[in-house]
């Protein structure tokens, strides 16, 4: 958001499962004010990306104006509101400073985890373990969630066990984790949602359809993405449609809907979400197949719109300009276009296709995977 997750439920493209769908459509509900204390977010200065070598021996480099800094088994970068990123390896996080390379803080140990301005939220350790740490990654809160929390009969010592999983988020002091039911019979489906205050832990969404948690990137809206769980579809592993919601942070119950954009089709997927104020900013991949493929940015506000400014292609509007990639989008490690446009001079194409590519002794050329940060909005 595999490690990433930013393709959501990505199961095999079969012939009927990608026609535009109706019942979706639009949104139900006006777009809500901020939940929740909105954090200061700080430009990112461009041009500014990550660099994600995935295969082979992983590494990051991340290029911040003016300096590189390379992380030998980096993971991903999560860039923070203060400016600040949370580089993450495969069972640590840690602070940096992108302009200077800085670290900031030791490292943490985590499991599946989530980031918010205020907290990072992992998985870990003895299972109903969460632990909560500080965004200094200085602090740390333990909690303890027991299977007794939660609503079902569907527990047993022999065939069924309760686990806690999915991406946690902390956002206003409250952790919001999900939980099911781990079976070989499929008959044991329980799931949902916790929300933990202090001792508190209370449950929402029970055996509703949710497929990832979503905060906005200022952590003043708990976003989610919904989907249908296809037991009416004839045609295996097909992709369903799927809807965004924004939960009650009081609740954890969804507090409003707002759908999908006209011409959404099931075979569309979120690649990123975010909420500004009263719009939320949706960049879908859209792809006819199972390679190929582009970028559509919509804005909701009460109703859709196509974002213009962001083209066919995956974009973030960063200090001073606008940075894009575009390429195979359903092909991993493949060559790739990577531009940045300045607010006023002419577009530099920092890669293209023919740009080589780092060599694995073991996988030959590796590309890597872009991230990149910054807002999916044009700045004031």
């Amino acid at each position: 958001m595999t490690r990433v997750v930013v393709l959501l439920l990505c199961a095999a493209l079969l012939s009927g499962c990608d026609n535009p769908v109706d019942g979706v459509l639009g949104g139900s509900d006006d777009v809500l004010g901020p939940q929740l204390p909105a954090a200061d977010v700080l430009p990112v200065p461009g041009p500014t990306y990550v660099e994600e070598v995935q295969m082979g021996k992983p590494r990051l480099i991340i290029h911040a104006p003016g300096h590189t800094t390379a992380v030998r088994r980096g993971w991903e970068a999560a860039w923070r509101p203060d400016g600040t990123v949370l580089v993450l390896g495969s069972s640590w996080a840690r602070v940096l400073d992108p302009a200077t390379g800085a670290w900031l803080s030791g490292r943490a140990r985590i499991g599946e985890y989530g980031v918010t301005p205020e907290a990072l939220t992992t998985l870990g350790g003895p299972a109903g373990r969460v632990l909560v740490y500080d965004a200094a990654l200085a602090g740390v809160r333990k909690l303890t969630v027991p299977s007794a929390a939660a609503e079902t009969d569907q527990i047993d010592g022999l065939d069924a066990e309760f686990q806690l999983h999915g991406r946690p988020y902390t956002l206003g002091g409250v952790t919001f984790v999900e939980w099911g039911i781990n079976s070989e019979d499929d008959t044991r489906t329980d799931h949902g949602l916790f929300r933990i205050e202090g001792e508190e832990i209370t449950q929402a969404l029970r055996n509703e359809p949710l497929v990832r948690l979503w905060p906005s990137f200022d952590g003043a809206a708990l976003l989610a993405i919904m989907q249908d769980n296809g037991e009416d579809e004839d045609c295996g592993g097909c992709k369903v449609e799927q809807k965004i919601v924004e939960l009650d942070p009081d609740t954890g119950e969804i507090a409003a809907d707002y759908g999908m954009p006209p011409g959404y089709a099931r075979a569309w997927r979120i690649s990123s979400l975010d909420k500004v104020d009263r719009t939320v900013v949706v960049q879908f991949v859209v792809r006819p197949g199972e390679s190929g493929g582009s970028y559509q940015t919509w804005t909701y506000d009460g109703s859709w719109h196509r974002l213009a400014e962001a083209g066919d292609t995956r974009s973030r509007f960063q200090a001073g300009g606008v940075m894009a990639w575009s390429g195979d989008t359903g092909e991993p490690n493949q060559p790739f276009t990577l531009t940045w446009t300045p607010a006023s001079g002419e577009s530099v194409v920092l890669r293209d296709p023919s740009s080589p590519c780092p060599e694995d002794e073991t996988f030959g050329p590796v590309c890597p995977t872009i991230s990149l940060p910054g807002s999916l909005l044009p700045l004031d």
